[in-house]
């Protein structure tokens, strides 16, 4: 296996199990219980242990994005081919879907479900962007302010934390997003809800670039 098919098949194999977390942990919360908040709290704590152990373990087989606006920063930095980010897009798109359709069939519902939970609203879309802006605020300046060892303990905080924080609930990855338009649960997402969502990651990802010129310009 060439480094560039091990790196696209972990990039996959990560979103994959990311996804089987979200949605299956929110299946699973929906079940125990019927206060939101607690099945929120329960989806969460999945969400950032999964996070913490997949970055963990892949960050040296994969570089552990798992998410196509992170892969979309890099590429703006020039720190990967564009053949590569493309790869790792697609992989992490496939890996998503599957990732999702795997945890609706685990727990006996039906495999592939298109959500109907609206979760648009203008506000919502601002925390969006707050939510990803962030994420990769904290990506870009890991190798400054961060030992390699805690990137994988500052991420998923930051998601955990943004998930309570965010009316959004911090999506903050068009993978995630799109995959779950195709699970009818508590984490799911409508489809046109889903369009706005991923229009503020990709926004978020302009407005972190500005920033960090504006701050390089400002020290120089």
């Amino acid at each position: 296996m060439t480094k560039t098919v091990r790196q696209i098949f972990f990039e996959s194999l990560g979103t994959y199990i990311l996804l089987l977390a979200i949605v299956g942990s929110g299946v699973m919360a929906t079940n125990l219980t019927d206060s939101i908040a607690l099945a929120l709290l329960i989806n969460a704590a999945a969400i950032g242990a999964t996070l913490f152990v997949l970055i963990s373990v892949l960050d040296n087989l994969s570089g552990a994005y798992f998410n196509p606006v992170v892969v979309l920063y890099a590429l703006i930095h020039k720190k990967m081919s564009i053949e590569l980010g493309i790869y790792l897009v697609l992989a992490q798109f496939i890996g998503g879907f599957l990732g999702a359709i795997t945890a609706n069939y685990t727990f006996g519902n039906q495999v592939i479900s298109i959500a109907s939970n609206d979760r648009f609203s203008f506000p919502a879309f601002f925390a969006e962007i707050i939510a990803t802006a962030g994420l990769i605020f904290i990506i870009s300046k890991k190798k400054k302010f961060l030992p390699e060892a805690s990137i994988a303990t500052v991420v998923s905080l930051w998601i955990f934390g943004a998930i309570f924080f965010t009316s959004s609930t911090a999506f903050a990855n068009p993978a995630v997003t799109v995959s779950r338009i195709f699970t009818d649960s508590f984490t799911g997402i409508s489809p046109i809800s889903a369009l706005w969502f991923v229009g503020a990651e990709v926004i978020a990802v302009g407005l972190v670039y500005l920033l960090n010129i504006a701050t390089k310009v400002k020290r120089k």
